[in-house]
């Protein structure tokens, strides 16, 4: 399959799991919502600032790694697929666990600080794997190529 085959793949899969994350979104506002006006504002915080931004995370990562593994059948190429996978998985259970300790301690805001960080580390982390993906699979789609082509400026 060529690069150009491989990015249509994604960009599908990105766009099924946009509109899936979307709908699991909205479900997780009007949840938030009902608690809220039911008086239950700390729950409200919970269901929206804990299970938001994860589960479209969740969906969107899902989604890349099952298309992504797809593609090549090599041991090395669906490992380091299952390591993007589990590495995305890890900022995402972090993430819930600073986000619930500054919930529940706002004193503590230098918290966020660790969140930056934290992201910051797993994206270079995710670059890394990346590369070795395209090292491994030549006509693998690189998060960059698969940016610029959803703008229209697939590489040839």
């Amino acid at each position: 399959m060529t690069q150009r085959e491989r990015f249509d793949h994604l960009y599908e899969a990105g766009k099924r799991s946009t509109r899936q994350a979307l709908l699991l979104g909205l479900f997780i506002i009007l949840l938030g919502a009902i608690f809220w006006f039911t008086g239950e504002r700390r729950l409200a915080e919970l269901v929206w600032f804990v299970l938001f931004i994860p589960a479209i995370g969740f969906v969107k990562i899902w989604a890349r790694t099952k298309t992504l593994l797809t593609f090549n059948d090599a041991p090395d190429y669906r490992r380091f697929v299952w390591y993007e996978y589990w590495s995305g998985m890890a900022v995402i259970v972090i993430f819930c666990l600073l986000i619930v300790s500054l919930l529940l301690r706002p004193e503590q805001a230098n918290v966020l600080l660790l969140v930056v960080a934290f992201n910051l580390f797993a994206w270079i982390a995710s670059s890394k794997l990346d590369h070795k993906l395209a090292k491994i699979d030549p006509e693998h789609v690189t998060h960059k190529a698969y940016e610029r082509g959803k703008v229209g400026f697939f590489p040839k």
